[in-house]
């Protein structure tokens, strides 16, 4: 019997904390093609969720078809409410770019868009890559 209630145990534990830390993978862009990279989301101790964003193979912003000045970050929260994460920047042969982010809740999805300043509030139509 408690053979059975420690394998339960185990089983709720490694469920409880596969769905807490989901991974996403980005999409392919037509923009970026050889960018890859993924998301994944934790919670911490205060029941944040905590969003670590690698990508690699990120082309420059400024080398893109139509050049711009940065990438950003942004969590759709759903129902219309767009969060903006951060700015990445491609590093290093590999051209990599990492951002660790907290919000109060979990997004729906994570995406990256290339803008002509770091300074904006809303995400341009210029999305280089993005979960769903």
């Amino acid at each position: 019997m408690n053979t059975i209630k420690n394998a339960l145990a185990v089983i709720g534990l490694a469920a409880y904390f596969s769905a807490c830390a989901p991974s996403m993978n980005f999409k392919p862009s037509s923009i970026t093609p050889a960018a890859t990279g993924k998301v994944q989301i934790k919670r911490d101790k205060n029941d944040n969720h905590v969003v670590h964003v690698n990508v690699r193979n990120l082309a420059p912003a400024d080398r893109l078809s139509t050049p711009q000045q940065a990438y950003i970050v942004w969590a759709d929260m759903g129902r219309n409410d767009i969060r903006k994460l951060g700015q990445i920047t491609p590093r290093n042969k590999l051209l990599e770019a990492s951002l660790t982010a907290t919000t109060v809740s979990n997004p729906d999805r994570i995406f990256i868009t290339a803008e002509s300043t770091p300074q904006v509030q809303y995400p341009s139509s210029m999305e280089v890559l993005t979960t769903r």
